[in-house]
């Protein structure tokens, strides 16, 4: 006769099954006690695993819009703040060209000005954030705008020393200080502006046509990035170098009033220009700002989908790990005095 069904060994055993299973029961308890969902939720959702798994696709794809946009709006908010700056700038300027224009004796200020803003100018274009260039367009990783006033001189600066000498050769102008309004005029609308208009406008900058489009949503995108390719950058560019290069120091009065002339009416211009290219990007912050707030009531209401399905009471799991823990203390005491158990006590 077998005896071994009934004997002490077996008993034992039987009880360590018996924590082993209480044991693994009370690792999922407590990992849903403290996520707050079900431990395997394919297990014990079955079929509306499928459900919960499109929810949770549709709530990541929200997410990384978001995430996305993060860096869109960052780009944005840089692209204003440097905007701002430059209007600023050519507002001084603009103040600097008044004062130039009523008292002549001022050209050397005005001088000294157009260059400081001419490098602060080209110091803004050349802005970066994580090391890429925010106004360069698609094209990042190139800086947009070369430097005027470098040693040896520019392709930018040698085009306008070229174009100035050409003109006075074919108009038999034998010094700068012997040109009159009318030539200087002709000259700027003409030969002077081409430098700053396509394929010239190559030798100032290496910026793409082609701004940065963002996908803010499912089913929306938009540009949001400039280029220094943009008309505001090309006339106060125009403005700053025919003060600070056209050398209008040794212009006469006529002369001298047709260039200070000619830059207050392109600054003021551009000045208009820059304001209507803020209000563009300031659009694309709004629809950014309008999408992010539509993602997040998604985001919610996906959210409260899937917890519907995924997530467990928490009173019912923190009873639950309560009864598992007093179930393996009871069979750890079972178990003690099951080993406890011997003949000799009967002898």
């Amino acid at each position: 006769m077998k005896t071994s069904s009934i004997s002490t060994l077996a008993i034992v055993n039987a009880t360590r099954e018996t924590r082993t299973n209480l044991q693994a029961k009370l690792v999922e308890a407590q990992k849903e006690s403290s996520t707050g969902r079900y431990a395997d939720v394919g297990l014990t959702l079955g079929y509306l695993t499928q459900r919960t798994v499109s929810l949770r696709q549709d709530y990541d794809r929200a997410q990384t819009f978001k995430d996305s946009n993060i860096v869109a709006s960052s780009r944005l908010d840089l692209t204003q703040t440097t905007l701002d700056g430059m209007a600023s700038s050519a507002q001084e300027f603009l103040t600097t060209l008044m004062a130039a224009r009523a008292s002549p004796t001022a050209a050397g200020t005005a001088i000294t000005d157009a260059k400081n803003k001419l490098t602060s100018f080209e110091a803004a274009l050349n802005t970066t954030v994580n090391g890429t260039h925010i106004f360069s367009g698609v094209n990042t990783d190139v800086k947009p705008i070369s430097s005027y006033f470098t040693t040896p001189p520019s392709a930018a600066q040698t085009a306008t020393s070229t174009a100035l000498s050409n003109y006075m050769t074919a108009q038999s102008i034998p010094s700068i200080g012997d040109m009159t309004g009318a030539q200087m005029d002709a000259f700027l609308n003409g030969d002077f502006a081409n430098l700053f208009a396509d394929p010239n406008w190559a030798n100032w900058s290496s910026a793409s046509d082609q701004n940065i489009t963002s996908r803010i949503s499912t089913n929306e995108r938009i540009e949001t990035s400039t280029n220094a390719n943009e008309g505001p950058f090309r006339a106060l560019a125009q403005a700053y170098t025919m003060i600070a290069d056209l050398g209008v120091q040794n212009l006469n009065s006529e002369a001298y009033q047709a260039v200070v002339n000619k830059a207050i009416e392109i600054v003021g211009q551009a000045s208009a220009d820059l304001t209507q290219l803020r209000a563009g990007l300031g659009t694309a912050e709004e629809r950014i700002s309008d999408a992010n707030n539509r993602m997040d009531l998604q985001m919610n209401l996906l959210k409260e989908h899937i917890g519907q399905l995924e997530n467990v009471d928490p009173y019912e799991a923190t009873a639950k790990v309560n009864g598992l823990l007093v179930q393996i203390e009871t069979a750890y005491a079972l178990t003690a005095r099951l080993q406890n158990l011997t003949l000799l006590n009967h002898i």
